[in-house]
């Protein structure tokens, strides 16, 4: 699914319940539409050595959520990390700074993007408090990142290539299937407004891949490589204001 597609499906989604919202507060007390606009950080967790940094990025979301019973509804969001996920690359060259002579060093990351979800909702209503439960099915940008630089021992001539890559398996600008879960704490603090704090687990159902190779520019023989597959994991905690209609 394209960035455009997504997008117009969550408007679609939105504007339906927005319609319904005037006749239903007329029908039922209890808020039957809950909107919510969160900021926080996204951090991002993976199996073995990381190669993406583990420092956390700011990311904004937006939720739609229509309850067509009491405590169960469906759920609609768009989101998106605002800053690029920096990759491991110092760390990376670092074992071989003592004995090699390293140039034209450089690392290609690519950011996440835009995300989309959609799924069910519960909650527990208090006269002050609400908790809501969230699992749904999440689209996300596929991250890439990848490290690239030629290394010279110190008492050699002989130049070598290493790159280090992590990829998933769907095409630069595509999206990656995962599961969401989250929970939301939210207090009324006026009316129908409400202040929100929100933790969310987002796990691919794919593994990316990791590519590591190192090759003699003079032979071209590949002198060593591997490949290997890692679990990517993030954790989103955002707070923001909730509108209970």
């Amino acid at each position: 699914m394209k960035e455009g597609q997504m997008r117009n499906l969550f408007i679609t989604m939105l504007a339906v319940g927005l319609l319904g919202i005037t006749n239903v507060q007329a029908q039922n007390r209890i808020s039957r539409h809950q909107l919510d606009i969160t900021t926080g950080v996204s951090c991002h967790f993976q199996s073995g050595k990381s190669w993406i940094s583990l420092s956390p990025v700011p990311a904004a979301n937006f939720t739609y959520t229509f309850y067509v019973f009491p405590h169960w509804g469906l759920f609609s969001s768009m989101g998106a990390t605002l800053m690029i996920r920096e990759g491991n690359g110092d760390n990376l060259r670092k074992p071989y700074k003592n004995d090699h002579f390293i140039e034209k060093a450089y690392d290609l990351d690519d950011d996440t993007g835009p995300s989309m979800a959609f799924g069910v909702a519960y909650r527990l209503n208090k006269p002050v408090w609400d908790v809501q439960l969230r699992l749904g099915y999440y689209l996300i940008g596929a991250e890439e990142h990848d490290s690239f630089f030629y290394i010279k021992e110190k008492n050699s001539n002989v130049v070598r290539t290493v790159d280090f890559d992590q990829t998933f398996s769907v095409e630069p600008g595509g999206f990656v299937s995962a599961l969401q879960t989250s929970v939301m704490l939210s207090r009324r603090i006026w009316r129908k407004i409400h202040l929100s704090v929100e933790a969310k687990y987002i796990s691919p159902f794919e593994r990316a891949t990791q590519t590591f190779e190192k090759r003699n520019l003079l032979t071209g023989e590949v002198e060593d490589a591997y490949l290997k597959r890692v679990r990517v994991h993030y954790l989103e905690v955002a707070c923001g204001i909730s509108w209970h209609l």
